[in-house]
């Protein structure tokens, strides 16, 4: 078994292009994998030993002082738990900001390598931590406005077109809108993974022929044997419209919640920063465990929610919760700070209400096919709005001279 140490990945933990592909799956400059080890012939393990030590960091991109203090208190926390050896952390010099992000890299990467000593340790990460692997990639969503296919943890196809219809094959080929984009690999593909982001949103056909709408912020994950291992793992908002296939169950796994199904159509909300994960059963029956507590089972018209760990069940108008797939906001006198909430996340944009505007009530529907500043317009015909948007901000008052 070939063993390497750090000064063997140096390099390529180094290489800032190489870093931003593995956190992110894609690169500024249009960074391909295979013509990146086709000009290193010969270190083709020790690439993939540097892409599985970036991706075990849990870092994030160094944009301000906050950032640069969370990796700092992270790589001590990290020391802390591999208190076998006296490493102390170090300032980070005044640099690119991937590069100070590799200097915290590369200290824990070494002290990994020196303690554990083999490539076998390394390869293995990948299967522990898919999970995690999925929670990393909602970082990168507001940096790209592609919709990502990833092969195992590879980027095979970046999007711009927002609902596209996506299948991939268990061989690798990746097919949009019935063409090929992406031929076969000629072998078989493990993982595949598609992120949607801010303000976007796709449509994946899985291998056992159910139909997957995917919102916008989401990642979805799912082994190739799908068929016949429908296991799906969900970060963000889904909409299913599943095959019954009475030998395998279907099962959706999403941070709080596990909905265990046979053929039927429902929604899960699940968004890592929102308070309220929920699921809506539009037809047949599901059951749902709520963190791992005692199954509860769905009809119909019903929708499961949890807030503070507090779980109803309500009767509901499925369609309100649904519209977005049909890239609509349907509303029918919900209050303005509901609706605005809404389209904060949608839009990944923060926006503030300024004056007596919380409790107006609005009622139509709304093309999510718009960009955010026509929504508000739209509002704004029927419920008076001055709009000013200040950076990254949108600041919403009443408009009184309408």
């Amino acid at each position: 078994m070939v063993q390497y140490t750090f000064k063997d990945i140096e390099v390529f933990l180094l290489d800032d292009d190489l870093f931003q592909w593995v956190r992110s799956g894609f690169a500024d400059n249009g960074f391909d994998i295979e013509s990146y080890k086709l000009q290193h012939p010969g270190c083709e393990e020790r690439i993939e030993l540097a892409i599985a030590v970036i991706r075990s960091m849990k870092v994030v991109e160094d944009t301000g002082p906050t950032s640069q203090a969370y990796k700092m208190q992270s790589f001590n926390r990290m020391m802390n738990k591999l208190h076998s050896q006296d490493i102390k952390s170090v300032q980070p010099h005044r640099t690119h900001p991937y590069r100070r992000v590799i200097a915290y890299v590369a200290s824990i990467a070494a002290f990994l390598l020196i303690c554990l000593g083999s490539y076998y340790w390394i390869s293995n990460f990948k299967v522990q931590e898919e999970v995690k692997l999925t929670a990393d990639m909602i970082d990168s969503l507001s940096h790209s406005d592609q919709v990502q296919v990833l092969l195992d943890g590879k980027q095979a196809v970046g999007l711009d077109k927002n609902n596209a219809e996506i299948r991939v094959d268990e061989d690798g080929a990746v097919i949009v809108d019935d063409k090929l984009v992406v031929a076969s690999k000629g072998e078989k593909i493990l993982m595949n993974q598609v992120v949607v982001p801010y303000g976007k949103r796709t449509k994946i056909i899985l291998p056992d022929g159910s139909s997957l709408w995917i919102n916008s912020g989401s990642c979805i994950s799912y082994s190739s044997d799908f068929a016949t291992n429908r296991r799906l793992n969900v970060q963000g908002e889904v909409f299913l419209d599943v095959k019954k296939v009475e030998k395998h169950p279907f099962i959706v796994k999403t941070t709080h919640l596990e909905v265990s199904v046979l053929g039927t159509a429902f929604n899960v909300n699940d968004y890592a920063k929102n308070v309220e994960t929920s699921v809506v059963l539009v037809r047949g029956s599901v059951d749902v465990k709520v963190d791992n507590k005692a199954k509860k089972r769905l009809l119909p018209n019903q929708r499961l929610s949890m807030a503070s760990g507090a779980v109803k069940i309500n009767e509901v108008d499925v369609y309100g919760y649904i519209c977005w797939k049909d890239d609509i906001m349907n509303f029918d006198g919900q209050k303005l700070t509901t609706i605005l909430n809404t389209l904060s996340q949608y839009y990944n944009t923060k926006i503030e209400i300024i004056g007596s505007l919380e409790d107006e009530k609005c009622y139509g529907s709304l093309d999510l096919n718009c960009t955010l500043e026509e929504v508000l317009e739209s509002i704004s015909l029927t419920t008076p709005l001055k709009i000013v948007r200040k950076g990254e901000i949108i600041t919403l008052s009443p408009e009184k001279n309408k």
